[in-house]
């Protein structure tokens, strides 16, 4: 029957000609992809519909966690038996079968996640037992090892929110990473799990840390207790340029006045960036030798490094720097001729006397720059 039908379509095709052939094929695919379409906008359908009722149920599982009591005070040795107990909560047969659907627990896992960020105390803890007692954390340990950055990633951060410090020691091996996303991801996780202690990773971190990387360590460091951790005297002299940058950021931050002598250091770095933030920084630590300290590297900075410290000047400067904000009205620069007024003027009269003794003061460009700075002090 088959070989016949095939036998005939071969001749139906056969007779037809090069533009009917054409028009045969077109028409074919045509139907072929309006079949795709329709296959595929059901699925769509169908995948909605299961959407909003697999919303209803892990909204529901999620609730009760959150609300859970027990019904009888536990006694102080049963706490870490019923910590570790992987039968806490009653789960529905209909969500275990759910669970073997993978798009079901990737919504599952994504609600438990953005429910643990807005929870503290014991329902919290709740939502990462039941994170556990549904094996999402094996899941997501599935996706750690998956050759997916993404999902390495998105795994790492599932971990650390759920707070599951079991697997710190894995987590760890991430924090070092080549992609930076993932270095993150993981560096954020031992964060949540020790605190200012995870920041160890520090002490071995070989990739820089990008600003946006800073900003997210940063953030996250400050939704933590302060306390006076201890490492940023080693990470100020880490032959990585961004995890002193780091470093710096942290005395800034956390008011370290006790490391001014590892941020002057600093000031001799090879490296222009790491010298410009160590200046921002001292102007956060002052004392009676910063301003003195700024003047002694100031010759053999760059422009902007100069310019930077003119603006750092008009914060820690006394009376004794004039002789030396004096001689920069001479400078062949007429940026750094505007910031040495600024600073003078930031000295008050004895400071502006200075400038309108000068020699030039009357002559362009000094005469414009003083108007100017007059202006911006009424």
């Amino acid at each position: 029957m088959g070989s016949i039908l095939f036998d005939r379509f071969n001749s139906f095709v056969s007779g037809l000609s090069l533009p009917d052939l054409a028009t045969f094929i077109f028409a074919g695919l045509i139907i072929i992809l309006c079949l795709f379409i329709i296959i595929y906008q059901r699925q769509l359908r169908n995948r909605e519909a299961n959407t909003g009722r697999w919303d209803f149920i892990a909204d529901h599982m999620i609730r009760s966690a959150i609300f859970f009591e027990e019904d009888e005070p536990v006694e102080p040795a049963k706490v870490f038996e019923q910590i570790i107990s992987t039968q806490k909560f009653a789960v529905p047969d209909r969500l275990q079968k759910l669970l073997k659907n993978s798009h079901f627990r990737k919504l599952l896992s994504g609600k438990l996640v953005a429910a643990k960020r807005n929870m503290t105390g014991g329902a919290s803890d709740n939502l990462s037992q039941l994170y556990k007692q549904l094996d999402l954390d094996k899941r997501a340990i599935e996706m750690l090892d998956s050759s997916s950055w993404y999902l390495k990633a998105l795994s790492l951060q599932q971990l650390g929110i759920m707070g599951l410090q079991e697997y710190e020691e894995k987590i760890f091996g991430y924090v070092n990473h080549k992609r930076g996303l993932i270095r993150v991801e993981a560096q954020n996780a031992i964060l949540k799990f020790q605190g200012f202690g995870g920041l160890r990773f520090l002490d071995t971190a070989s990739y820089p840390i990008t600003e946006w990387q800073q900003i997210k360590l940063l953030d996250e460091l400050s939704q933590l207790p302060n306390e006076h951790f201890t490492g940023i005297d080693v990470w100020l002299s880490s032959t990585n340029d961004t995890v002193i940058l780091f470093a710096l950021k942290l005395v800034k931050t956390y008011h370290r006045f006790e490391l001014y002598d590892q941020v002057k250091e600093c000031l001799k770095h090879t490296n222009p960036e790491v010298r410009r933030q160590a200046i921002w920084v001292l102007k956060e630590l002052p004392n009676h030798e910063t301003a003195s300290d700024l003047i002694t590297v100031y010759p053999a900075e760059n422009t902007r490094n100069q310019i930077t410290i003119l603006h750092v000047l008009e914060s820690v400067s006394t009376g004794s720097e004039i002789p030396f904000l004096s001689g920069l009205l001479d400078d062949e620069s007429d940026e750094i001729k505007f910031n040495t007024v600024r600073t003078l003027a930031s000295l008050g009269t004895e400071g502006m006397e200075v400038v309108m003794q000068h020699p030039m003061s009357d002559k362009f460009p000094l005469n414009q720059i003083i108007a100017q700075i007059k202006e911006e002090l009424r």
